[in-house]
């Protein structure tokens, strides 16, 4: 019997690099993700479709597999199971672009693996056991990747303290825009917290006042106040630009939304490369994708909330 889970990826709306260290954060679920299938085997084994990898544990793991196949590891751990799974892996997301395509990865890897060997596990302690590849692949996450990505729709979250499901009155639309190139996150997190070194009194202030901003922004989507919203992502994206986890590819497309008429628009996720947000005017969004198509290497129209990691069983 083959079982299948979906784990969406997710947008950062506010609060990014921040959220590490301490802030508050808002993440939301978005329409693409991981897509695993796992059936039980004589043997276990991982194979990315989207990578062209496979590999058979306890086997030599390639480097791309190794975080997904200590996940898996874990997971066995934890279960107290000998039997063996096999894993089968699909995404549509870009790989290192800001949309935690890893932790939609292995939360859906989790989900999948241990439904197939008859287990139900509850969403904390799927989150637990996709951190061990979080860990690996950013050395020092917030978690709020794999939270997202388990719970769907949009949450406040705080790292190691609190995460709070927000219900929109209306749902919202954003625009996605892939840069093309990504980056490693666990480096730009390094990056980013040079500033915690060099001025740690101006850091501390930006890092309590980003969790204020963080708190106004849940306000503002809960309330549907779209123009608060967007000066809000307006003025997050210099922030984040001018500590040095932007990149000119993604400043252009800043640029280049707010040109075509969106309200707003920021970098989301690690940076560095990857991905930016923008925010447009009620029914405006296929207008402005219209517009800007010259100029990513991808866009796409994203609704929120979505659901949250689902598991169906054969055929279901």
């Amino acid at each position: 019997m083959i079982f299948t889970a979906k784990a969406p990826g997710k947008i950062i709306i506010a609060g990014e690099h921040f959220v590490v260290h301490g802030s508050f954060a808002l993440a939301a679920a978005i329409d693409r993700g991981a897509t695993v299938h796992a059936s039980l085997s004589d043997r276990s084994s991982i194979s990315s479709k989207k990578l062209g990898l496979t590999a058979e544990l306890p086997n030599k793991i390639p480097y791309k597999l190794t975080p997904l196949a200590k996940a898996l590891k874990a997971t066995l751990n934890y279960l107290e199971e000998n039997r063996k799974v096999k894993i089968e892996m699909e995404s549509d997301l870009p790989f290192s672009a800001g949309l935690g395509s890893s932790a939609a990865g292995s939360i859906a890897l989790v989900a999948a693996a241990s439904s197939a060997l008859g287990h139900t596990l509850k969403k904390e302690e799927i989150i637990n056991l996709a951190m061990v590849s979080e860990k690996i692949i950013h050395g020092n996450p917030s978690g709020i990747d794999p939270a997202i990505s388990t719970q769907g729709g949009i949450i406040l979250f705080k790292k190691g303290i609190s995460q709070r499901p927000l219900k929109l009155k209306t749902p919202i639309d954003f625009i996605v825009c892939f840069s093309g190139s990504g980056q490693s996150t666990s480096k730009m997190i390094r990056k980013f917290s040079q500033t915690k070194y060099i001025n740690p009194s101006t850091f501390k202030a930006l890092i309590d006042s980003s969790s204020k901003l963080v708190e106004i922004t849940a306000s503002a989507l809960i309330n549907g106040d779209i123009n608060l919203l967007a000066s809000i992502l307006n003025f997050n994206h210099a922030v984040l630009s001018s500590l040095g986890v932007s990149s000119k590819r993604l400043d252009v497309l800043v640029e280049s939304t707010l040109k075509a008429g969106c309200l707003g628009a920021k970098m989301t996720g690690g940076g560095g490369g990857g991905c930016i947000i923008a925010l447009p005017r009620a029914g405006e969004a296929d207008n402005v994708l219209k517009k800007i198509s010259k100029n990513t290497v991808e866009a796409w129209k994203v609704s929120i909330p979505m659901a949250g990691v689902s598991v169906r069983r054969g055929n279901e």
